[in-house]
Formats: structure tokens, C-alpha cells, sequence
């Protein structure tokens, strides 16, 4: 990871009208080869759902990242996460993930669960948090080329 003051990082919660504003980060975080990039008409359709949450991520005052989240009972998901492509290897990512964690242990959660595309990069920050594969979904995910892509999901116990 490239040298960063971490205090320049900020995250905060985000609403329906922010939605516009990650468009450009999901487009730039998402190979379209795999088809994981949502529209932002999924995007305000999972916000609209009871105890979602959307993180957005900023650096020197610019929008970088975004995660949103679904709590239920005393779990949490980890629905998507992304850095925009200018802004990667400098700790978007892990503060984001960091804010997660902490905010999940405020609410007494005991477990954060993720899916993943098997060969995706970011397993390696995943695992750096204590992520740990706990199930593999074969062909789960199918990419604009129709060559099918397994899912991993991995859980932290917090």
C-alpha cells in the first residue's frame, strides 16, 4: 500500500441522492467482462431496503469509494464495495471495511458475511481482515461473455 495519511479518509453515510454521485466509482471499479457493476436503479432499489446502509468513502474531498451494507438481527453483509480505479492501493478499501467493522460492532453484531467472485483481487484485503471461506457456489455468477465465474462467500466473526 502506497503512503496515505489516513486522516484524510472520511466516511460517511450516504442516502438515495447520493446515488448518482457513485455511479462513476462503480463504473470505474468493475471490469464489465464480469457483469458485477449494478445500475443505479439496483442501487436505490437495495437502499430502499429496511437496515441498508450506504458508506461513501472520500479523499481530499473527493468521492473515491462506496460500500453498502445490510444488517439483520446480528449479522451484517457486506452487499458490494468499490474504489474508484484512480484512487486504489492507498487503504480506500481497508478504511472502509475498518468503518464496517467498528459500526457493526457498535450494534452488537456478531458476524459479517460477503460473496465474492472466485479470482477476485480484493480476496487478498478480505483475508487480510480474517475473512474466511465458508461456502463455494459453483457458476454462480455469469459474466457479459457467458462464461460462468464461482462465488465465494466468506464470513469474520467479530
Amino acid at each position: 500500500m502506497n503512503c496515505v495519511n489516513r486522516a484524510k479518509i472520511i466516511i460517511h453515510s450516504g442516502e438515495a441522492q447520493d446515488i448518482i454521485s457513485i455511479m462513476p466509482i462503480m463504473h470505474s471499479a468493475f471490469d464489465p467482462q464480469y457483469g458485477e457493476a449494478w445500475n443505479s436503479a439496483q442501487c436505490l432499489s437495495i437502499l430502499a431496503l429496511p437496515h441498508t446502509d450506504l458508506y461513501i468513502a472520500q479523499y481530499n474531498q473527493e468521492n473515491c469509494g462506496f460500500a453498502f451494507i445490510r444488517s439483520l438481527f446480528e449479522d451484517v453483509e457486506l452487499l458490494l464495495i468499490a474504489t474508484h480505479r484512480d484512487y486504489t492501493r492507498i487503504g480506500i478499501a481497508s478504511a472502509m471495511i475498518d468503518h464496517i467493522i467498528n459500526i457493526s460492532k457498535q450494534h452488537n453484531r456478531k458476524r459479517i458475511f460477503l460473496e465474492m467472485r472466485q479470482g477476485n483481487s480484493a480476496e487478498i484485503v478480505y483475508n487480510l481482515f480474517g475473512f474466511k471461506n465458508i461456502s463455494l457456489r459453483r457458476n454462480y455468477y455469469k459474466g457479459h461473455d457467458n462464461i460462468c465465474y464461482n462465488a465465494i462467500t466468506k464470513e469474520l466473526l467479530l
